[in-house]
């Protein structure tokens, strides 16, 4: 016969430590959340995988050897392969910056480590690249290395499928975002206080325009749907299939791009913009001006309007294009558009190497 006491017992125990798992693993992501460490700043998980991987490969030797990050783990492997064979050409490609990061900024009892670890790496690849001229030159103040830019680019044939159709008529001005959102560097506020506006001025309702956000359940800015009174014009598809959420852009009358716009973080290229310039009818870029790097993207394909914070601009911007009907001016400037297509950044890629091996 069953001990019920100790039965009782045992169940209150394992929901203890089901609790204190859990509490611990909250924790633990909302710092990895706010600092990067454990993913692409020092500790990192990342390294353990690292170590494995090098493993694997370090029995055979390459002529050239690209390593490509965040994480920094992924240049750990190529620093040791270069350690290894000293005769390999390795490129060092940034996608987002380690030490200067302005999102993650990881935990000064480390960062005498991390400078030590990028200079290393730094000092012993033959090129660096990286997806800006403003994060390019970041980098030219803390390495004597070359640094190069190569674009993340849009890849055409994701979208081939999808634009052999007619995009769809919407019954409302549809905007749509999809990805993910950092709610300290991303804001949606001054759109929709510029919706609110018009809302309570009478000029629009919510038959007239409809607002899309998709990704993951931190993209669900519903909180500042609700505190702008416009929740009503608001909706939250939650986290998409890829091919859905392209659909999703290319079927809108214009996709939102959000940005930090400060000066002291110039140089920051999500490989959305690239998405957008191609794909969509039309960019409303909310946080950035027309003198930043994205608005200046923008700007030079003619795919849409960089508007800042800026909360009148954008009542205009909605009143033209709802109320007033009016459609892009400009047609595309797709010559500028396809210098942006990976095909032509690998190319960029193939002639710095080449460079590299004809020093």
């Amino acid at each position: 016969m069953l001990n019920s006491k100790n039965t009782s017992d045992t169940i209150k125990k394992k929901k203890w430590y089901a609790v204190f798992v859990s509490l611990i693993r909250q924790f633990l992501l909302s710092f990895s959340q706010k600092t990067g460490c454990f993913a692409i700043r020092f500790p990192s998980f990342n390294d353990l995988w690292a170590i494995n991987a090098f493993r694997a490969i370090k029995p055979f030797q390459f002529d050239i050897v690209v390593s490509t990050g965040g994480p920094y783990s992924v240049h750990k492997i190529g620093l040791l392969l270069k350690k290894k064979y000293p005769t390999i050409k390795w490129i060092v490609d940034w996608r987002d910056l380690w030490t200067k990061n302005h999102i993650y900024m990881g935990l000064k009892i480390f960062h005498w480590y991390e400078d030590y670890l990028e200079k290393k790496i730094h000092k012993n690849a033959d090129l660096i690249t990286t997806v800006s001229e403003p994060l390019a030159d970041i980098l030219r103040t803390i390495t004597k290395t070359r640094v190069e830019v190569i674009y993340n680019g849009f890849d055409n044939e994701n979208y081939d499928k999808i634009m052999q159709l007619p995009r769809k008529t919407n019954q409302e001005f549809t905007i749509v975002y999809t990805g993910t959102i950092y709610r300290k560097y991303q804001d949606p506020s001054p759109l929709f206080e510029a919706i609110y506006n018009l809302n309570q001025s009478g000029v629009l309702t919510k038959n007239d325009l409809r607002i899309l956000f998709a990704g993951w359940t931190s993209s669900d800015v519903s909180d500042l749907a609700v505190k702008y009174g416009i929740i009503d014009y608001y909706s939250f598809l939650g986290l998409l299939p890829r091919e859905s959420a392209l659909q999703l852009q290319y079927d809108a009358d214009a996709v939102l791009f959000l940005e930090y716009g400060d000066p002291s973080v110039r140089g920051i290229l999500s490989g959305k913009i690239f998405e957008y310039i191609y794909a969509a009818r039309e960019i409303l870029a909310v946080g950035i001006g027309p003198d930043t790097d994205v608005g200046e993207i923008i700007s030079s394909t003619e795919t849409g309007v960089s508007v800042g914070c800026d909360v009148t601009a954008i009542e205009k911007y909605l009143i033209s294009r709802i109320i007033q009907k009016e459609k892009k001016i400009k047609s595309k400037n797709m010559e500028m558009i396809n210098r942006y297509s990976r095909k032509i950044q690998a190319l960029k890629m193939l002639e710095f190497i080449n460079r590299c091996f004809n020093e």
